[in-house]
């Protein structure tokens, strides 16, 4: 543990100062993209990095579940082997993957670490902080907090409903998935892989983290996306946030987005990775009776997150 706190500690770069570590389907990169519209905030993927060319920019990093792969009995447990780096992320950590034979693991934890802190400074740019999204870290909190000690981390949480709708079509969108009719035996099998353990690890969690609701974020999001703000220590106007919430609308991201471009600004399509994201949309593709196992299965790790975290929203 020291040794780990003892790279970060000792580099001249500690960077990122925040990161949005989830959960999955519930709003990341919307909120991601509303952070990097203030003038002090680099917030980084704020939106799908596709270039006119087609060209896929680095977008998340998968930091911290890259390096848990390399922990004893995390493989496997919402990891990523550092092979992906030769070939994906933007190959940011590529000439350090075949380091991985050569040296100890705290000398590669080192220069993983001091490459990942020159590139959350290269993406802050000039502004003061900069923070980095990847859904999957909410599974090693505590890992990240030995090499972060303290860092700030900001979570959405969404009806489980929802999240679920939402992964349905994002696997239809991959071609993970080529059922496009919502089956409970995806709903329970997804709701039994992923949500639950996104509670539980929050539960297991030792620190702290800044939750909000994906639904009071959508009923007011400025006064929701002022207290993540306030809570990262920046400057809160009126002006500032109007313009956050405007570059991080549906229509502004899918206009900026080379592969939604085409179509109309704000026009939605099922399938796309960008969705507009609507609370209840649960109702269209789930029955009643599905919904009530959802439910059931969640109440009590919901109500427990819920009190922990003191999230302000409805169970």
């Amino acid at each position: 543990m020291s040794k780990k706190k003892n790279i970060t500690r000792d580099l001249k770069l500690a960077y990122p100062n925040f990161l949005i570590v989830g959960m999955g389907r519930s709003g990341s990169l919307w909120v991601s993209a509303m952070l990097n519209a203030h003038p002090d905030i680099a917030s980084f993927p704020s939106l799908p990095f596709y270039t006119t060319s087609g060209e896929k920019r680095v977008g998340e990093v998968h930091f911290f579940n890259t390096l848990a792969s390399l922990e004893p009995d995390t493989e496997g447990k919402f990891t990523s082997p550092t092979s992906n780096y030769l070939t994906m992320h933007g190959k940011v950590f590529a000439d350090i993957v075949p380091y991985q034979e050569k040296v100890s693991k705290e000398k590669l934890y080192t220069l993983l670490v001091k490459r990942y802190s020159e590139h959350c400074n290269n993406q802050r740019g000039k502004k003061k902080i900069v923070g980095e999204q990847t859904a999957e870290y909410v599974f090693h909190l505590n890992f990240i907090d030995s090499f972060y000690p303290s860092i700030k981390k900001i979570c959405i949480i969404r009806d489980p409903k929802d999240k679920i709708v939402s992964w349905h079509f994002r696997a239809i969108s991959t071609g993970k998935k080529k059922e496009k009719r919502l089956t409970e035996k995806f709903v329970l099998a997804y709701l039994q892989e992923r949500v639950i353990k996104e509670y539980k690890a929050l539960l297991d969690y030792n620190g702290s983290v800044y939750c909000m609701t994906y639904e009071k974020l959508r009923e007011d999001t400025p006064t929701h996306i002022k207290g993540a703000v306030k809570y990262l220590d920046m400057t809160v106007s009126d002006k500032i946030i109007t313009r956050m919430v405007e570059e991080g609308s549906f229509k502004s991201m899918t206009a900026r987005d080379a592969k939604t471009a085409g179509r109309d600004a704000g026009e939605e399509e099922s399938t796309a990775q960008i969705r507009k994201g609507v609370v209840g949309d649960w109702r269209n593709y789930m029955t009643e009776k599905t919904a009530k196992k959802v439910d059931d299965a969640v109440r009590e790790l919901r109500t427990k997150v819920f009190r922990k975290y003191s999230v302000d929203g409805d169970i």
